[in-house]
């Protein structure tokens, strides 16, 4: 996709960190943007930014583990804007570092239902509009642990090989059906953002949230961790990075 201008991008995961900085680059080529995110007070103060800076702007409280919740994004993102044309399947939570014979059921869930989950959710109730207009692209945020297996993050390492199959599947279904929708994949590797504090969004549902565990390897994964993401890659240069995959 060459031509941004005009075209309505829709990121979930909006209201903060890669998908802020995602966000803001899209409103600087003119896009309408769709801010959605499950951190209320967070996307209201990411929406009044964007529109301080004279973008075209739109939030919408979004679970997008929740397949209604999602469903409902797309309607008010088209009823607002009459199309889509990206998509930006971006949310994703983690932070915790265990053995994985040690990692909490309800750990497990909260990574599965919103990293894994909300990229299914997305495809399917995004890619069925993008069909039906005959253009699109599709952007699904794996990470360098969907290309590799890195030890003490399990539930987070499953889930984004998991987006990688998926996303790799759907660029070959589109291609067999002569679509013009395009498919990519992002895979950060440190980035500065609030990745380690994902805890902030725990759901109550899931009970009390979880502690690392006392493991001593697990620990210095987690220490090592929170460390890189202080020095990672600004956001910014990821969405720069991102719009010339897009165009490419």
């Amino acid at each position: 996709m060459k031509v941004l201008n005009g075209k309505t991008v829709v990121v979930t995961g909006a209201a903060s960190g890669i998908g802020l900085a995602l966000a803001e680059r899209f409103g600087q080529e003119s896009m309408n943007v769709v801010l959605a995110d499950v951190e209320d007070a967070a996307l209201d103060r990411a929406v009044a930014q964007l529109a301080d800076a004279g973008v075209n702007v739109m939030g919408v409280l979004t679970d997008v583990s929740r397949p209604e919740s999602v469903d409902a994004l797309a309607r008010k993102a088209i009823e607002r804007f009459g199309s889509v044309h990206i998509i930006c399947n971006n949310a994703g939570v983690g932070g915790h570092h265990y053995p994985i014979w040690e990692v909490p059921l309800s750990y497990w869930e909260w990574i599965l239902s919103v990293n894994l989950r909300g990229v299914i959710h997305g495809i399917r109730s995004f890619v069925p509009i993008l069909l039906d207009q005959r253009e699109g692209h599709i952007v699904n945020t794996a990470s360098v642990a969907g290309l590799i297996a890195i030890p003490y993050i399990g539930p987070y390492v499953a889930t984004k090989h998991a987006v990688m199959g998926i996303s790799t599947t759907l660029f070959h279904e589109l291609a067999a059906i002569g679509s013009p929708v395009k498919v990519s994949v992002l895979c950060p590797g440190a980035v500065d953002t609030r990745f380690a504090d994902a805890d902030r969004n725990w759901p109550s549902r899931l009970g009390a949230p979880p502690t690392t565990s006392d493991d001593p390897r697990a620990q210095s994964v987690h220490e090592v961790v929170r460390a890189g993401v202080r020095v990672g890659l600004p956001p910014a240069r990821v969405a720069q990075l991102f719009i010339e995959a897009i165009r490419a």
